[in-house]
């Protein structure tokens, strides 16, 4: 069996709570109103970010009111949190306590908030590039541990502040000055840690996302083409958030593209999740209930993309009668063939929520799709009639999942391996075996089933290996 859970960080307000989520393609506006300015309880002036507690209560940055705001029940008109006094926030955390975290961006520190007590826990010596110090800086992170990582914008860098140490900082990624080398950052915004302290880092000016493991010199790029800007679905464009969640996929603000991109771990391309009239979004999150919720800048406004979990379900009623006779869905009765309306050898089929049809076409070396009621079938993995090994190609597949959002889990049966494969991408990426076919548990043999459950474990019926 192959695991593809990830560790979850305990910032819990950005766990999704299903692995099939989908979000709806039209938004709500949870606070503020559509492009105006005022510092009234109902309206916003450039918030930054939005943040839940447990009990769904929203918290949001509002930068230019100098103020955070406190939603409650789904009210759309907000009461400011007490004590404070701020120069342009632009991030916030609560914790399960109910304490508050706030990134008091033009005062150069974090200040937590607990029942009205106000306290520096990292920072407040002024602007500047000493470890005891921060520059312009636009986002945080929590862990469960309380202590804090601070995207420190201007310096290029992403620092730690250990829990109750308020006087000195420490390395965690980049500081090298601006760049896109390995070792370095520019101007680095949004970022989130998971639990066993792995880094992702919204890595701004170079149009990437960083991975950064603990104690690395170097990161990772994990989404984007360092160092370009652009809209296809392998790039990004000023990324300013980003989040990982416990089945594998990155969740990131692709700023100046105005949309969200779902990217799996290994992907090189990601899937766009919501793309609806946002203007610079800054912030983003998930609520309780795994809607997306994001900080709409420009337009001076909070806005959610309900989230719902489709469910395959079979339903059949305990009196069913099946007709003896069948009807032909795909391929011609006894003859072989690559052209789109023929198969060859097929080995096994999926029909997703929608009654769309996926075939395994094991000779052809393709997974064919044909839309509900349709016989001519496009080809959506592989290459017809050309084995291969590359992430392009299949080699006798013979199985196939689909997911509620159309991607596509291929066993590769002659290459020993399972790619995730999204529909309309050139390619797919190895999500388990691709080590050689052998008996080695990093490795699958000759094998003609899987099972993957609602948590995305894979089962493998391993043929060749008697297991």
């Amino acid at each position: 069996m192959f695991l593809l859970i990830d560790s979850i960080s305990s910032r819990t307000q950005s766990t999704v709570v299903c692995p099939t989520g989908t979000w709806n393609s039209t938004y709500r506006t949870l606070a503020g109103t559509f492009n105006q300015v005022g510092s009234s309880s109902t309206l916003l002036y450039y918030p930054y970010r939005a943040a839940f507690d447990a009990s769904n209560t929203m918290y949001v940055a509002d930068q230019y009111n100098q103020r955070i705001l406190k939603y409650v029940g789904g009210s759309t008109s907000g009461t400011a949190v007490t004590g404070l006094s701020l120069s342009y926030p632009t991030d916030v955390y609560v914790d399960n306590t109910n304490i508050i975290y706030i990134l008091d961006t033009n005062n150069y520190r974090v200040l937590r908030w607990n029942s009205g007590v106000v306290t520096v826990v990292a920072g407040g010596r002024g602007a500047g590039s000493t470890y005891d110090r921060m520059s312009t800086s636009y986002s945080m992170f929590i862990d469960s541990s309380s202590n804090i990582y601070v995207s420190d914008y201007g310096n290029h860098r992403v620092v730690l502040w250990s829990a109750g140490n308020s006087n000195m900082s420490q390395l965690v990624a980049g500081g090298y000055g601006a760049g896109g080398a390995s070792y370095q950052l520019y101007y680095p915004f949004g970022i989130y840690v998971d639990s066993a302290r792995i880094l992702y880092v919204a890595d701004c000016y170079n149009h990437r996302i960083q991975q950064w493991y603990p104690g690395a010199a170097v990161g990772n790029t994990v989404a984007g083409q360092s160092g370009v800007s652009g809209s296809w679905s392998y790039q990004l464009s000023y990324p300013t958030s980003v989040i990982y969640d416990q089945y594998n996929y990155l969740y990131i603000l692709d700023g100046n593209n105005d949309r969200v991109q779902r990217w799996v771990l290994g992907a090189t391309y990601g899937i766009t999740v919501a793309a609806t009239s946002m203007s610079s979004p800054r912030g983003l999150t998930f609520d309780s209930f795994g809607n997306i919720v994001i900080a709409d800048s420009d337009y001076h406004r909070i806005i959610s993309y309900a989230m719902y979990c489709p469910q395959a379900t079979m339903p059949v009623c305990s009196t069913a009668v099946w007709n003896q006779s069948f009807a032909i869905l795909a391929g011609s009765s006894g003859n072989a063939g690559s052209s789109s309306t023929y198969l060859y050898y097929p080995y096994s089929s999926f029909i997703d929520i929608y009654g769309n049809l996926y075939v395994v076409d094991y000779y052809n070396h393709r997974i064919q799709y044909f839309l509900r009621g349709v016989t001519t079938g496009t080809t959506v993995a592989g290459i017809t009639s050309s084995a291969g090994s590359s992430y392009s190609q299949l080699y006798y597949p013979s199985d196939i999942y689909v997911d509620s959002n159309g991607i596509m889990y291929i066993l590769d049966t002659t290459n020993c391996r399972i790619l995730q494969w999204i529909r309309g991408q050139p390619l797919g990426f190895v999500i388990a075996g691709g080590h050689g076919c052998g008996s080695a548990l990093t490795q699958i043999d000759t094998s003609y089933s899987m099972f993957i459950d609602n948590q995305y474990n894979i089962y493998i019926s391993e043929y060749a290996n008697h297991r």
